[in-house]
């Protein structure tokens, strides 16, 4: 797996990765990641990756990274009851 680019955002790593014709989308924040996977052939190249994770698309996917900590957090409450 080779990595394409790095996407410049302040909050969230945002890395996109070319491997077996597709390119793969990770977005990491603290220790939770986002993995999404596109077939080479669905897109035209680096230009469409680029407008793919725009900062709608990387405001929304911090919403869900809020989310999955809230789960999280609930989740390891639970078993710290017992």
């Amino acid at each position: 797996m080779r990595t394409v680019t790095k996407v410049k955002h302040p909050k969230l790593d945002v890395s996109i990765f070319l491997r077996e014709n597709k390119y793969i989308v990770k977005i990491v924040l603290d220790q939770y990641e986002q993995v999404y996977r596109l077939n080479q052939s669905d897109v035209t190249g680096m230009d469409d990756m680029e407008k793919l994770v725009s900062k709608e698309f990387l405001d929304k996917v911090y919403l869900r990274f809020v989310e999955m900590s809230k789960d999280f957090a609930e989740a390891f409450r639970t078993i710290n009851l017992n």
